[in-house]
């Protein structure tokens, strides 16, 4: 059964739930298992979720007890639902069950996006039988920037402002698809991106894209690739441009989720890999 959780009891069952937050086979995405976020950020996020009329949190009980928290968001004018915590001690499928019941009955038309380590396989599998699509399936890497050492060098790259934005948007619009940062979305907050492109002739051949989420944490959120042709030389100098640029703006850390083609050449520029993601996209209706 899921229930209002209130400010209260969320205090009180803190430490549990940052436990389950902390073991990728009871939680959900954003994953605290990644030695960046720490309990008091935990905290911190959770507690908006009480200060917030676009935030809630539940309780999810079974068997007389309670078994876990989830944390929704949505932003009603992108008619968009996610989750900043699913957690579960047990029964995760029976919480998937009723979480996507209370979605369907309460945000018809929305859309919702749940994020699973792999190794949830009991909320993977529910979903999955639920019907839910998944649209990403990528490896979660994330590196401290005082750890890389010397960073090489990278060929010539174009960093894009408002006045060039057409180079990006060129490639990235191909590329996009359900993607929450497209285009017109990062244009419209264009100043907390750092973007560059390798360009030929006019062309943006690659392009990646990186913001700096909060105190030195710098997320690559894509790197894009004109050729359908697998580029690993292209794809390192794009990371590696995103990496020394992260560097020089006094970056702590870097965060990146890589397809799993350009895992290994991800490793390769210094990022180490803490698991593998899963993004499923249900629609309400």
């Amino acid at each position: 059964m899921l229930r209002s959780c209130s400010a209260d009891e969320f205090v009180r069952y803190a430490d549990h739930a940052y436990r389950l937050a902390t073991d990728p086979a009871r939680s959900g995405y954003p994953t605290y298992c990644d030695g960046v976020k720490t309990k008091e950020m935990f905290v911190e996020r959770s507690m908006k979720a009480f200060e917030r009329d676009t935030e809630q949190m539940f309780l999810f009980e079974s068997e007389g007890k309670v078994q876990g928290l989830i944390h929704l968001y949505r932003i009603p004018e992108d008619r968009y639902l996610g989750t900043c915590l699913f957690l579960t001690d047990r029964s995760a499928g029976q919480a998937v069950t009723e979480f996507l019941a209370y979605a369907r009955e309460n945000f018809p038309g929305y859309e919702l996006f749940t994020g699973f380590p792999a190794e949830n396989r009991e909320a993977v599998k529910k979903l999955e039988e639920l019907g839910s699509e998944c649209i990403e399936s990528d490896y979660n890497n994330t590196s401290f920037l005082d750890t890389f050492g010397h960073i090489p060098e990278t060929g010539d790259m174009v960093l894009i402002g408002k006045e060039n934005y057409g180079l990006f948007q060129a490639l990235h619009s191909l590329t996009e698809g359900d993607m929450y940062w497209n285009s017109e979305r990062i244009l419209d907050d264009l100043d907390s991106w750092r973007i560059f492109v390798k360009e030929k002739d006019g062309k943006a051949l690659g392009a990646v894209y990186c913001r700096d989420i909060r105190d030195g944490w710098f997320e690559i959120f894509g790197v894009d690739l004109e050729s359908p042709v697998r580029d690993e030389e292209l794809f390192r100098e794009l990371l590696l441009a995103s990496v020394r640029d992260a560097a020089g703006r006094n970056g702590k850390v870097i965060t990146f989720f890589c397809e799993e083609e350009y895992q290994k050449a991800a490793e390769e520029c210094g990022l180490r890999c803490i698991g593998k993601y899963l993004c499923y996209k249900t629609v309400l209706s």
